[in-house]
């Protein structure tokens, strides 16, 4: 999906000012839950909506999905390696595809 939330503020660029907010405990966890699900610390999410950023949730997945892409990527990987060579195994290139769509199907669940 959509990648971090980017700023138009560099990170190297000193923030010498600061400013204090107070919130309910309500307001404050749901600040929290919304830094949260955007994958950024509160401080760089408030700043983010006070400079007009559009701020985009990350999807977070169980681990388990994070490993079956690296393994999906290996195995393209080898066979981009056999295509170039010449030599693509018809099985494997449909073995492959078969493992993107189940994963596909979990990630659009």
């Amino acid at each position: 999906m959509d990648e971090q939330a980017t700023l138009p503020v560099p990170k190297s660029r000193p923030r010498p000012l600061r400013v204090n907010v107070r919130y309910s405990v309500d307001e404050y966890h749901h600040l929290i839950e919304q830094a949260r699900i955007a994958n950024l610390r509160p401080a760089t999410f408030l700043r983010g909506l006070s400079l007009g950023s559009r701020l985009r949730a990350v999807p977070r997945f169980p681990e388990e999905v994070y490993r079956s892409i690296r393994s999906l990527g290996g195995n393209l990987n080898q066979l981009a390696k056999q295509a170039n060579m010449g030599r693509v195994d018809t099985r494997a290139v449909e073995a492959l595809e078969r493992a993107v769509n189940d994963l596909l199907r979990v990630l659009l669940r």
